[in-house]
């Protein structure tokens, strides 16, 4: 019998004595002192799972139900879930709750030690969050005394499909309507509804710019993409039906081309409201047509329009001139468009035409350089990023108002515009290059944890432990929402720090790194990865937590463990780096030099345990 107590209800109060779920279930027939063993070929193993497409983003579930129908005990030794499947969802945890760590190649394994009795049955529920749009499949495996039995798994994250009815291969530039050269009717509101506290609600809002009269919609990634953390449930397309109204909310979007690197996506709408199938040929809106932007010379005019999220509910024009171009590696000289206009931070991936009428950049509130925005006027708290049990305003809030001063030229977003139009659908959700990091200098601590006595503490709580284990330093927490961490009293400024890190018991979305500038609980910076394919640097000072670097997905965390992590801490600049790939840095003025070591955390999940070796200190 399935267990009724809500997911995460359930997980801290499982079967304390015992080690899974299969023992736990109240529903199995008392278990034989002496099991005999049971012949090859008697256990049932089957999985259940969604057989529609999946939305990037959501949870889901797959349910592996076990059962003996013979007249024996059997023993369960292991449940295992492929590499191939997992590859593009993050794993959350189980219900009941049990012990997962990583094999060598990736594989998800579930070690356990229980009988099931003649004509018991158990179930597992395993939850994942779809990370990457495609199909994921494999043939997990139950592990017993007499044998290994198969299950296949098979899950669509509905990111890698077009909606039945769409055509590819309109052009965007094929008999363009006459929109005027203000063409406010091309433009779109969108809104992200997320899950907060069980109530689904507007998260944050955008605009986008239609470029095809079926509903291809170009605006930036950040807008469409939820940042780490956030239960984003759908986009909700909002059309402009006249100058002096608020937005219609019209159609539910899918994301078609997504580059979280370049700030451009590009949606469509999927559905109308009520979920109903969209007759694309049917459509008809208005549409801009596509410009060059390498065309534009300094002094030229801009007119932007979007909805700006502040200061009202229609859509709003600002108008100004090309003041120069920035250049960025790897988008060439004029990777950013700079304008003398002030921009409010709602028209983030909204419409900017030249005098003619044509789409030459899309205003992004994520900028470069010089022309990085960092006015924030208005900001909502909705995610618990500080841990302290508390939404406010000392979490990291979600930017719904500021101000832009940098386009990205229509050129760059071209290469996705096309492959949109071929049918294409992909999703680049963050960083994949890096530079190579190149350590050196004088070792001033090493330590592989061999010895128990080699300085570091252990100690053990209700909310975690961390201590000396079968040659690692162990580090677990046992709590929601909190961290442990363990650190040396070494104060010297500009010191790098290596370790291996493994996952040896997963929440899903935990997190682990390093630890410096420790002055004490509430005042120190932290350099982590975490479980769901993440990398960030942060501060905490006091009640405040700032992200530095906010959490970026990097394919070379999401590809799994164990990690090498390399981090420099200073006056200099903070770093951080997995298997020798430098993913992040920056310089934070207010670093001060204090003890450092090594750091583990969770969120909405209780359980984690980090496993580290061979912890070295050099001085540069």
């Amino acid at each position: 019998m399935k267990l009724s107590l809500p997911f995460k209800k359930l997980l801290p109060v499982l079967c304390a004595l015992l080690l899974a779920t299969l023992a736990c279930s109240s529903a199995l027939p008392t278990l034989s002192a002496q099991p005999t063993a049971l012949p090859k070929g008697w256990i049932q193993v089957s999985a259940s799972m969604p057989t529609s497409p999946i939305q990037l983003g959501k949870n889901f579930d797959v349910t592996v139900t076990i059962t003996n129908p013979s007249q024996y005990n059997e023993r369960i030794t292991a449940i295992q879930i492929p590499a191939s499947f997992i590859g593009q969802a993050s794993y959350i945890g189980s219900d009941p709750n049990l012990t997962a760590t990583r094999d060598a190649n990736g594989n998800l394994v579930m070690a356990l030690n229980d009988v099931m009795a003649p004509n018991g049955s158990g179930e597992v529920t395993f939850r994942f969050n779809s990370m990457n749009p495609g199909t994921m499949s494999g043939i997990g495996t139950v592990t017993t005394e007499s044998g290994t039995y198969n299950f296949n798994l098979n899950v669509t994250i509905a990111g890698n499909m077009n909606p039945s009815g769409w055509n590819p291969g309109i052009s965007p530039t094929s008999n363009p309507p006459a929109l005027g050269k203000i063409p406010y009717q091309a433009v779109v509101q969108i809104k992200a509804i997320i899950r907060s506290k069980g109530q689904d609600r507007i998260g944050w809002t955008g605009s986008g710019t239609i470029i095809s009269k079926d509903g291809l919609i170009l605006t930036n990634a950040h807008v469409v993409l939820a940042p780490r953390l956030y239960d984003l449930q759908y986009l909700v397309i909002s059309l402009t039906v006249a100058q002096d109204q608020p937005p219609k909310d019209s159609y539910i979007a899918s994301i078609v081309q997504a580059d979280a690197n370049l700030d451009i996506a590009l949606i469509k709408p999927s559905s109308d409201l009520d979920g109903n199938a969209i007759n694309y040929s049917a459509l008809n809106l208005p549409f801009v047509p596509i410009g060059n932007s390498n065309a534009l010379q300094l002094g030229d005019t801009i007119t932007v329009l979007g909805y700006p999220g502040i200061g009202g509910d229609t859509i709003t024009l600002t108008r100004g001139q090309v003041s120069g171009f920035t250049a960025e590696e790897p988008y060439g000289n004029r990777a950013w468009i700079k304008t003398n206009a002030t921009i409010s931070g709602g028209n983030s991936g909204g419409l900017a035409v030249n005098d003619n009428g044509e789409l030459i950049g899309v205003p992004s509130q994520v900028g470069s350089g010089d022309v990085r925005q960092d006015a924030i006027v208005d900001c909502r708290a909705i995610v618990d990023t500080n841990r302290d049990g508390i939404i406010d305003d000392n979490d990291t809030c979600v930017p719904t108002g500021g101000f832009i001063n940098a386009l990205r030229p229509i050129q760059l977003a071209m290469p996705l515009i096309q492959k949109a139009m071929a049918g294409q659908v992909a999703i680049e959700a963050g960083n994949t290059d890096g530079e190579d990091f190149v350590s050196g200098g004088k070792v001033i601590f090493k330590d592989d944890f061999s010895s128990t006595n080699s300085g570091w503490p252990s100690k053990q709580s209700d909310t975690g432990s961390k201590g000396y284990q079968n040659g690692y330093y162990r580090i677990s927490v046992s709590k929601p929402n909190y961290l442990q961490w363990s650190s040396l009293d070494y104060n010297y400024d500009n010191l790098i720090m290596s370790v291996d890190a493994d996952v040896l018991e997963a929440a899903g979305d935990a997190d682990f790194g390093f630890i410096c500038g420790a002055q004490d609980t509430e005042h120190f910076w932290a350099l982590e990865i975490s479980e769901d394919g993440y990398y960030s640097i942060w501060r905490q000072s006091g009640d405040e937590y700032t992200a530095l670097i906010d959490w970026t997905y990097a394919d070379q965390v999401a590809a799994g463990g164990p990690f090498h992590l390399d981090g420099y801490c200073g006056t200099n600049g903070l770093g951080l780096a997995v298997n020798g790939t430098l993913l992040g840095e920056i310089v934070d003025p207010s670093f001060t030099p204090a003890p450092l070591g090594l750091i583990v955390g969770t969120y909405t999940q209780p359980y984690v345990s980090i496993g580290f070796d061979n912890y070295e200190i050099t001085q540069p």
